[in-house]
């Protein structure tokens, strides 16, 4: 088969190379991609690592071969599925493997480009919200009506921004005070103002922004916020907005979230995805959420992704739907490009995808 390698450095290159077809585990799922997603973690983490790698994570395509353990789905399965970090075998190709607990069906009526821009961003966002901050799940709602509940989301046109703000309204989590800049077409419809949600536009300067915020808030105290950026100290300004006892989570490894500044009392949280397939975090990784909470990740995603997928799944019912999306022209061929993009900041709000049947090589050259 073919798939690409990424090489960070000293400038972002990729190649197209001949490897075997992934053979999957006992609980894994082998997918023929159709339609594999960029995230901003496929270059970042390489250069930070100074490694190459396939290292897409995101993909959508049928099922072409399971696990012995694997009876939850059937070859020609129309899946979308979250591939492990950092090992072999990721999603820029045209065969990729996945653990069962991280693939769902997608149900009729939603294309591989769509389904290809959810699996690891949602992960991540309902590990934050849900499992790490202990907000209600939509697949687990309170017995009685959640109370004016502040959610404070710090980059919400970014597709984790996104996702986290949809996972708050399928969970009727209100107000949501949204934080963007230019890109906000896609999120502004997202918001309920009869319930307090609002946008708010991060260029007026932090403390113009965070005076907003506590306009926004009122008599209402934020215990809950989002740093969906994670970066240049952004979690900061966003920790000053919350009340005692609360949290924020973050998603970069690369911050020791110690800075003075931050309040007594308000906890910042580093949400590391990749502790549904390790079962754990890495020695060394700061801001730790407890051991009972890391230890139940894994039986998390499996709730989230049974919850997502299949015909009467979150998708089919339209609960939410996918990131908007850029399909890179090339299909394998325009990986690199597409991450060139995606490190120059030019996403705009969307996710950069690849149609692996438009390589030129698979194509005949054409």
């Amino acid at each position: 088969m073919l798939e690409v390698i990424v090489h960070p450095l000293p400038e972002l290159t990729t190649e197209i190379v001949e490897s075997p077809i992934p053979v999957p585990g006992p609980d894994d799922v082998l997918v023929k991609v159709e339609v594999a997603a960029s995230n901003v973690k496929d270059w970042l983490h390489l250069t930070t690592r100074n490694i190459s790698l396939n290292g897409g994570d995101d993909m959508a395509g049928t099922v072409f071969g399971l696990g012995e353990n694997v009876k939850e789905f059937a070859i020609g399965d129309r899946v979308a599925a979250f591939h492990p970090m950092f090992t072999p075998g990721g999603t820029y190709a045209e065969y990729a493997t996945a653990p069962r607990h991280t693939v769902f069906k997608i149900p009729e009526g939603v294309g591989f480009e769509e389904a290809s821009t959810i699996p690891l961003v949602i992960t991540t966002a309902a590990l934050s919200l849900f499992q790490i901050q202990g907000l209600p799940s939509p697949w687990s709602p309170p017995s009685s009506p959640l109370p004016p509940t502040p959610l404070i989301i710090y980059g919400a046109s970014s597709s984790l921004g996104s996702f986290a703000l949809k996972l708050a309204r399928a969970s009727n989590i209100h107000p949501i005070i949204a934080i963007a800049g230019s890109s906000t077409a896609t999120i502004t419809p997202l918001l309920t103002p009869s319930k307090g949600d609002i946008l708010i536009d991060y260029r007026i300067g932090i403390p113009a922004m965070q005076n907003a915020v506590r306009t926004a808030l009122g008599d209402l105290e934020a215990r809950h916020a989002i740093d969906a950026i994670s970066a240049n100290g952004s979690w900061v300004p966003i920790s000053q907005l919350l009340a005692q006892g609360g949290q924020l989570s973050v998603v970069s490894g690369a911050n020791a979230y110690e800075e003075d500044e931050i309040p007594r009392g308000v906890r910042v949280v580093y949400t590391f995805v990749g502790a549904v397939h390790e079962g754990g975090y890495r020695v060394g990784m700061p801001c730790q959420p407890g051991e009972e909470v890391v230890s139940g990740m894994k039986g998390f995603a499996g709730e989230l992704f049974k919850w997502l997928g299949g015909e009467r799944g979150a998708l089919a019912r339209g609960l939410l739907e996918g990131h908007p999306w850029t399909v890179v022209e090339g299909g394998l061929g325009g990986v690199g490009e597409g991450l060139r993009m995606l490190k120059g900041g030019k996403a705009g709000g969307r996710k950069f995808v690849y149609r692996v049947s438009e390589t030129d090589v698979l194509m005949g050259g054409k």
